[in-house]
């Protein structure tokens, strides 16, 4: 998985649970709207980059950049 999914999932999960036990029974309306507000802020956080940070920051993965060379003296 890509560090993007991934934080998706770290942060859409929890999200997702807290709002279906809160809201699911009583104001099934409510939840509706909760989850789309839900995909908006992770559709703008993986738009800015934000949750391939969040994935790195809570998994330690390393990232898949190459360093440039160091020139040798």
């Amino acid at each position: 998985m890509t560090p993007k999914i991934l934080g998706i999932v770290i942060l859409g999960l929890p999200l997702l649970l807290v709002a279906w036990a809160a809201l699911w029974r009583r104001h099934r309306p409510v939840f509706y709207f909760a989850l789309a507000l839900i995909v908006v802020a992770l559709g703008y956080l993986a738009a800015t980059g934000a949750t391939d940070d969040i994935a790195q920051a809570v998994l330690g993965a390393t990232s898949n950049s190459v360093s440039a060379p160091q020139p040798q003296n």
